[in-house]
Formats: structure tokens, C-alpha cells, sequence
């Protein structure tokens, strides 16, 4: 098992990163963070298998809501259920709130504990390759909000309400990958790639020289994959954990994405979003001279290598995804901020430069 630390002082926490180690999730969890009760947050799809593994561990009457892991449940609706079970339950500001899921349960779970008595005690158990490298780490949790699309409809923006809350600790059981679908589990490989871009091509290096591996879910290849992430992103949180400086550079494609992710008529997961949304960045990267072709050429060929998409599924107007682009939180005042890729990592560019942006969903296929 390996073990990589978050340091934020009074709020510093552990990742815990190894095979097996739901059915010792109690143990882990009594060592830092012992509570006098627990309430489980669940993905509904994992409640018969991961989840009552990790509850199991606990010998004792388990409290819990399941929730569907869906964007349209990530939602104030959710936290009001949780609030109501954990309410139901007795539970008070003594009880640990443990989310076992992918990211959306992390995100909600996270939110209501933040929120719950104003705040109780998280513990984060992420069980897809997308939570355990990247939305279990770092102490974000939020909820989506409608946004108009046009005069009659309208989607939900992508975590436009939440809140800062670090969890007590954060296990990862690798073992839990093996029974991810394809999809959901090449959407964490979007992620790493994100990370590799921001300087650290060992990383990038490591996929290469393990791709095999790593589609195979080899437990020893997939510990250390997901420890040099945790490393990655652990050490730029202890650096800003509130996103004031260089936190930022994490979200190098997610504006893109976010403004993607929630159309229903692409169907996208968040790392196949984040995936078109590292490519829009890189053509943007090269409109504004910040990146040449030899980095755009590398970002397509290594998420092509994995599997994931570099297009939209289906053309969408480039003057609506522009509009849902000025919706994200890293927007001041209508004018759009983006993190683009550099040859040496990735920098925050204000005010970018509107036609920059229009080639740039135009290389993903929108149209105009």
C-alpha cells in the first residue's frame, strides 16, 4: 500500500493507494478519523458489491443513501436526501460521512458533509480510475445549476454551486477498477493526460511504457499509475488550496469541457469531455503561439492511443458553446480565462482571444 499526504496543516490528510483494501476500510478509517457513527453515501450501481464490502468492514447497522450516478441527479435535490436520511438516522456532528462512488457521489457526498450541521467528517472511497487520479483529492465538492440554453430549454452547468471541504482521508482499492466498463474507465486516463501535460512527461512516459498494463487494470501498475497522480495533484493543493494561483493549471481543458459535457445530444462522460476539451486547448494553445504543433500532434496521438475521443460526436454551433463558456466559474466579468498548454506545462491566459477560441471548437468539429 502506498501512501501519498495532502499537507494543508491543521487539515493535512492521507491517500491511501493499494489492492484489497475495502474489507479493511474501518481499520484505515479508526486510524485518523474514528467517529461515533457512519453514514454511507453510495453510487446505487456498486451498493451490492464495493459498497457492502467497505460497510461490511464496519460490523455494525449501516446508515445510507444511494444516489444514481448521474449528472442529472447532481443536483440540490440530492443533498436534500441526504440531509433528510442522515436527519432520519439521529446522526449529529460526531458522525463520519463516508462517499463511495466515482466522482459525482465524491462531489455530493462531499457537499452535503461540508453543508450537514455545518460540516462533519468526510471520507472519500473513489471506486473509477477518474475519482482515485484526480476528484477525490483536493477537497471540491459541488452540484450543478440550470443554465438557459436558448429561449425554451436549458442544461445544468457544471458545478456552479459547492464548497471547499477536505476529507479526514481519501482509500483508494484499485482492485475496485476491474469492474469498470471500458468507457467509464478509459475516462480516467483523461485525466492522467491532463496531469502529464502540466510538466511532468515522466508521467506521460509511464503510460507509454505501460499501456498494456494498464489495460489489463494489473493491480502493481495500476497502484503506482494512480500514486504518481495523487503525487501530482496532491502537491499543487498543499500549494493553493483554494484555487487562488497555481490550483488552477487543473483545469487545463475543462472549460471546454464543462461547455460539452451536460449537451444531452453528445452523451459524454466528464473525461471523454475533458478529452476533446485537452484538444480544443492545445489548437487554441497554437492560435495564440503558446504551443507549437509538435505539442497538439503529441496530445491527439496519446488520447487517440487510449481510446478516447478527440471530436465531438455531433456538430454543435460555435457561437452556443462560446455562450456556455462565459458560464464557468473562471469567468470575471464576461471575459473569458483559459488555461492552455505551453511547451514546458500550462499558464492562465486572460481575456483570450475570441477567434482563438472559435478555431479551436472548430478543430473538435463544431461548426459555425
Amino acid at each position: 500500500m502506498n501512501t501519498v499526504s495532502v499537507s494543508l496543516e491543521n487539515r493535512s490528510y492521507d491517500i491511501k493507494i493499494g489492492a484489497d483494501l475495502l474489507p479493511k476500510l474501518h481499520s484505515l478509517v479508526d486510524e485518523v478519523a474514528p467517529a461515533t457513527s457512519y453514514f454511507f453515501v453510495l453510487d446505487d450501481g456498486i451498493g451490492s458489491s464495493h459498497g457492502r464490502t467497505a460497510m461490511q468492514s464496519f460490523d455494525e447497522e449501516s446508515m445510507m443513501c444511494t444516489i444514481e450516478a448521474s449528472e442529472s441527479n447532481k443536483t440540490i435535490d440530492s443533498i436534500q436526501k441526504i440531509w433528510t436520511e442522515m436527519l432520519a438516522h439521529g446522526c449529529d456532528r460526531q458522525c463520519s460521512l463516508v462517499a463511495i462512488g466515482g466522482g459525482l457521489i465524491g462531489d455530493v457526498g462531499g457537499f452535503a458533509a461540508a453543508t450537514f450541521m455545518r460540516g462533519i467528517s468526510l471520507i472519500q472511497v473513489p471506486t473509477t480510475l477518474l475519482a482515485m487520479v484526480d476528484a477525490s483529492i483536493g477537497g471540491k465538492t459541488g452540484i450543478n445549476l440550470p443554465l438557459q440554453r436558448g429561449e425554451e430549454s436549458s442544461v445544468l452547468g457544471k458545478n456552479l454551486a459547492g464548497s471547499f471541504w477536505q476529507p479526514r482521508l481519501v482509500v483508494a482499492d484499485v482492485t475496485t477498477l476491474l469492474s469498470l466498463n471500458e468507457r467509464q474507465f478509459r475516462c480516467g486516463l483523461a485525466e492522467c493526460v491532463k496531469h502529464s501535460m502540466l510538466g511532468h512527461d515522466a508521467l506521460l512516459d509511464y503510460m507509454m511504457q505501460h499501456i498494456e498494463e494498464i489495460f489489463d487494470r494489473a493491480s502493481t501498475t495500476m497502484i503506482e499509475l494512480v500514486t504518481m497522480n495523487a503525487e501530482i495533484k496532491a502537491g499543487i493543493v498543499a500549494e493553493d488550496e483554494r484555487e487562488a494561483g497555481k490550483r488552477v493549471l487543473l483545469n487545463l481543458g475543462h472549460t471546454f469541457a464543462h461547455a460539452i459535457e451536460p449537451l444531452p445530444e453528445l452523451s459524454l462522460y466528464h473525461g471523454e469531455a475533458v478529452a476533446i476539451g485537452l484538444c480544443a486547448a492545445v489548437t487554441c494553445a497554437e492560435a495564440m503561439g503558446l504551443a507549437d504543433a509538435e505539442v497538439v500532434d503529441r496530445t491527439r496521438d496519446m488520447l487517440i492511443k487510449l481510446g478516447l475521443p478527440t471530436r465531438l460526436p455531433v456538430p454543435v454551433g460555435i457561437e452556443e458553446l462560446c455562450n456556455l463558456m462565459r458560464s464557468d466559474k473562471k469567468t470575471i466579468d464576461s471575459q473569458l480565462r483559459l488555461v492552455l498548454p505551453t511547451k514546458d506545462g500550462a499558464m492562465l491566459v486572460e481575456n483570450v482571444d475570441s477567434s482563438a477560441v472559435g478555431l479551436a471548437w472548430a478543430s473538435v468539429g463544431a461548426f459555425a
